[in-house]
């Protein structure tokens, strides 16, 4: 935990208000309370938030304009960045201080905002947990038994980002993420999808762009399970092109929070591309 602790206030600065933040808060255990319904959208869903090794949780209230302090688009990319990999579950839940119901998910539908959110307008979240004063402070990254490992936001602080990319990803095996050794050609290879109903099928294209100075010969495609499918109609990638890949999932499971995969390889490349669809089946 002191490296955790250290590792904030390198990425943050040393005033000693950000020092006696960190020193408080690291270690405190964030209470989620029971009187919180989660919603996927304006859909009410049955997540279990604390089912996860690592979880990020942030509160933003009703203050000024709540759509600047929601920055819905900036955390749609930055939670499916830190769901792409398999290995290391990591839920996400933003409660919303607010009793503009209407409003927020008018917000969250026009921000397509896929992931969950909670609206606390009993102020159950911060009656349970005093929060830091600043925005900034208000984000936390806690592990499977709700403590705090590193605040701050990440949609504000990009070293913030990389510091919660680290703790999360370092906890894996080799410490390491996929495609850290090589260039991703898919930039944007999770996709979150929202509420599904069972036996619904969603299908999205993934882009490839071969930026490298090589031609990529497509290999094989493995998917997760067999509820996923894939549709390409290319085998080789030139350099400076670019080209699709469609991933379909026919949702068959029980109602819960879902994340499926199809690992793309390529002939000269050790390690696949993997490409993900996440979200929630009601």
């Amino acid at each position: 935990m002191q490296l955790s602790l250290l590792a904030m206030i390198s990425c943050s600065g040393s005033n000693k208000e950000q020092q006696d933040i960190v020193a408080e808060w690291v270690g405190k255990e964030i209470v989620i309370p029971e009187g919180l319904g989660f919603q996927v959208g304006n859909i009410p869903v049955d997540y279990d938030f604390d089912a996860a090794d690592f979880k990020i949780v942030t509160y933003v209230d009703s203050t000024g304009c709540t759509n600047c302090r929601m920055k819905l688009k900036d955390w749609e990319k930055v939670i499916n960045s830190f769901k792409s990999s398999p290995d290391v579950d990591v839920n996400f839940l933003m409660i919303v201080g607010s009793d503009k119901r209407e409003e927020i998910e008018k917000l969250v539908k026009n921000n397509s905002f896929h992931q969950s959110f909670a609206i606390d307008s009993a102020g159950y979240f911060s009656k349970a947990n005093p929060l830091p004063s600043k925005l900034e402070h208000q984000t936390f990254l806690i592990d499977g038994d709700n403590k705090v490992v590193a605040l701050g936001n990440p949609v504000y602080n990009p070293k913030i980002k990389e510091l919660y990319a680290r703790l999360i990803f370092d906890s894996l095996n080799d410490g390491k993420t996929q495609g850290d050794d090589e260039e991703q050609i898919c930039k944007n290879p999770v996709r979150g999808i929202g509420v599904v109903s069972k036996g619904d099928t969603i299908t999205k294209r993934f882009r490839f762009n071969n930026d490298t100075k090589s031609d990529l010969t497509l290999q094989e495609i493995t998917p997760s399970c067999h509820c996923i499918s894939t549709k390409v109609d290319w085998k080789v990638l030139k350099s400076g092109e670019y080209a699709d890949i469609e991933i379909s999932y026919v949702a068959d499971s029980v109602p819960q929070q879902f994340h499926r995969y199809a690992d793309v390889w390529f002939k000269e490349r050790p390690n696949p591309e993997r490409l993900v669809l996440q979200g929630f089946i009601k």
